[in-house]
C-alpha cells in the first residue's frame, strides 16, 4: 500500500527509471503527457517543497520537466535552489580530458557505447552493447587507479566516474536545510543503486523511501499514479 501524502511532505523524484521509462539513450526517453504540469502541481501543494535528484544535466531535467524546478543534477554535483541559485558542493570534476579522450578513443572500437560529458562526471553507456559492459569497467578502473578523489558508480548499464565527495543522499539533506524543504518530511522515489543513499537519508531524516521495483512493481507508471492520487486527493 502506498503512503498517504500531505502538503507536509516534501517530495524528491528521480527522473530515468521513476518517472521515465527507460529508453537505449537518454535522449531517446519519451516524456509522459502531462509530467510538467502534475509535477508543478504537486509543487504548487507543498509550497515549492519539490525537488528532481536525477543524473541528468540541468539542461536535461529542464527540457523533461517542462518547469524551473528545484533540482539535484549529475548525481547532486550541482544544486539549484528554490530560488534559482545554484550551488556545487564539490569544485573537482571528473570530466578530465584525458579520460574523455581515452574513453572516446575506446568507444569507436566499441559499436553500441557512447559517451556523455558532464559537468562533473563522466559516463560511459553501454545498453546498446551489453556484452562490453565488464570490458569498459576494467578499462575505467585501471584508468582511475592511483585517484583518490574519485569513484566508479554502476548505473542502468552504464559506468559513471564522479568525485567524490556528493551524490543524492547528500542533496537530499543539503534541501532539507533550506526553504522551502526545511521543517517538512521527506519523500524519495528512485530505482538505480545511485537513489540508494537518497533512500536512506530520507528514512534518516524520518521519512519515506521508496524503490520503484521494490514499491511500485517496477512500474513508472505506477509511480506517475500513485503522483496523480497524491495531487488529487486535495491535501497533496
Amino acid at each position: 500500500m502506498k503512503p498517504a501524502l500531505t502538503h507536509r511532505h516534501a517530495l524528491f523524484l528521480d527522473l530515468d527509471g521513476t518517472l521515465l521509462d527507460l529508453a537505449l539513450t537518454p535522449a531517446d526517453v519519451e516524456v509522459p503527457p502531462g509530467l510538467g504540469s502534475l509535477l508543478t502541481g504537486l509543487a504548487a501543494q507543498r509550497n515549492g517543497a519539490l525537488a528532481i535528484l536525477s543524473g541528468r544535466t540541468l539542461v536535461d531535467i529542464d527540457a523533461v520537466t517542462g518547469a524551473i524546478l528545484p533540482a539535484g543534477a549529475e548525481h547532486g554535483f550541482l544544486l539549484r535552489d528554490a530560488t534559482g541559485t545554484i550551488t556545487r558542493p564539490v569544485a573537482q570534476s571528473a570530466n578530465r580530458p584525458e579520460w574523455c579522450a581515452a574513453l572516446e578513443q575506446a568507444a569507436l572500437a566499441m559499436p553500441g557505447v557512447a559517451i556523455e560529458l558532464k559537468t562533473y562526471t563522466l559516463v560511459a553507456h553501454f545498453r546498446q552493447a551489453p556484452e562490453r559492459g565488464p570490458e569498459l569497467r576494467a578499462m575505467i578502473e585501471a584508468m582511475i587507479t592511483g585517484d583518490p578523489s574519485v569513484e566508479l558508480l554502476g548505473a542502468h548499464m552504464a559506468w559513471e566516474i564522479r568525485p567524490k565527495g556528493a551524490g543524492k543522499g547528500s542533496a537530499l539533506h543539503w534541501f532539507m536545510r533550506h526553504r522551502p524543504f526545511a521543517d517538512k518530511i521527506p519523500v524519495f522515489v528512485g530505482d538505480d543503486v545511485t537513489d540508494e543513499a537518497a533512500i536512506d537519508a530520507a528514512k534518516a531524516l524520518g521519512g519515506i523511501g521508496l524503490h520503484v521495483a521494490r514499491d511500485f512493481g517496477g512500474e513508472t507508471k505506477s509511480v506517475r499514479a500513485w503522483l496523480n492520487e497524491v495531487r488529487m486527493n486535495g491535501e497533496g
